[in-house]
């Protein structure tokens, strides 16, 4: 019995010591300075917008899973629609990828914002 006490103390200890250095590490909710977004925003009829842009990364780490937030905001600054999407291929070292995002327009969008909202940063 003390044995197996033992056992699941030492499981319970390597668990809680966190990932090893060099493995994949996700990061949420917050927003990395070596990833920018840059977008233009397009409407399409009166109740669909359309952004689409690129993420540049700045670094020499791969990002992976990378989860846009965009969100359309009234001329308060509240926000008055949302979508995510993810970025298609994460985007390698000093690299860029596209994405694109849909939303239902209420007809209140004055300006709009594109954040990263996750990611997976993988190091080498």
């Amino acid at each position: 019995m003390r044995a197996l006490l033992q056992r699941f103390a030492l499981a319970l200890l390597l668990m809680a010591s966190g990932p090893a250095a060099g493995r994949a590490q996700i990061y949420t909710p917050q927003s990395s300075s070596a990833l920018t977004v840059t977008y233009t925003v397009e409407r399409l009829g009166g109740s669909r917008i359309l952004i689409f842009g690129e993420v540049r990364n700045n670094s020499g780490a791969t990002y992976d899973r990378v989860v846009l937030l965009a969100e359309g905001l009234d001329e308060t600054g509240r926000v008055v629609s949302r979508a995510r999407t993810y970025v298609t291929g994460g985007c390698g070292p000093r690299g860029r990828a596209s994405f694109e995002v849909r939303l239902l327009a209420t007809g209140a969008e004055r300006k709009f914002r594109v954040e990263v909202e996750s990611f997976q940063r993988m190091d080498s």
